[in-house]
């Protein structure tokens, strides 16, 4: 008789923490491939002020549907479940944004 074993990875505390950090690393990635030299607050409230930080964040969370993806192809649907959720979380920073 085999075990039902859970791989460490297949969590949704994992898929949560992939899905809030991949948008802010591929956020941090694109302000460094176009104005490096602008110090980040500065890049921050630039793209603040011509409405385009939520827009770009938006973006940037899109990313997490390949994770989402990859954990659904290894079988760690708890995982997959954390970052549907990080993604919500981050959905909802949009509507709250959009509204003030």
């Amino acid at each position: 008789m085999q075990r039902n074993r859970r791989h460490k990875l297949d969590t949704v505390g994992a898929g949560l923490l992939a899905g809030l950090l991949l948008p802010l690393v591929i956020f941090l990635i694109v302000y460094l491939v176009n104005d490096p030299e602008i110090a980040f607050s500065e890049y921050l409230k630039g793209l603040w002020r011509i409405h385009a930080l939520v827009k770009i964040g938006s973006l940037c969370v899109f990313t997490n549907l390949a994770v989402f993806w990859v954990f659904l192809k290894m079988k760690h649907e708890r995982a997959a479940r954390g970052v549907l959720g990080a993604t919500l979380l981050y959905a909802f920073v949009v509507l709250i944004s959009k509204a003030v």
